[in-house]
């Protein structure tokens, strides 16, 4: 499985999140930009891909909903 570390320290939101992961995985030219598209993308991968998160606080002041669903979804995915 390829892991990842994000530092999301100065994220704000899903598209910035979005933006950030697509500077450390390829991402398809259809992915929908949505959690689901993303476990698809995390999911389909030869052995899969674990993303963890650090330096969540600005999410977590920001968007704190996608922020409990993307870890949500990040745990489902890693144990797919």
């Amino acid at each position: 499985m390829k892991e990842i570390t994000l530092d999301i320290d100065n994220v704000c939101g899903a598209d910035e999140f979005y933006d950030l992961l697509g500077k450390h995985i390829e991402l398809p030219a259809y992915f929908g930009r949505n959690l689901d598209a993303l476990y698809d993308v995390l999911t389909e991968q030869p052995g899969g891909i674990k993303i963890t998160l650090v330096n969540t606080d600005v999410m977590e002041a920001m968007a704190p909903k996608f922020l409990r669903k993307l870890k949500r979804m990040l745990a489902d995915a890693a144990g797919e």
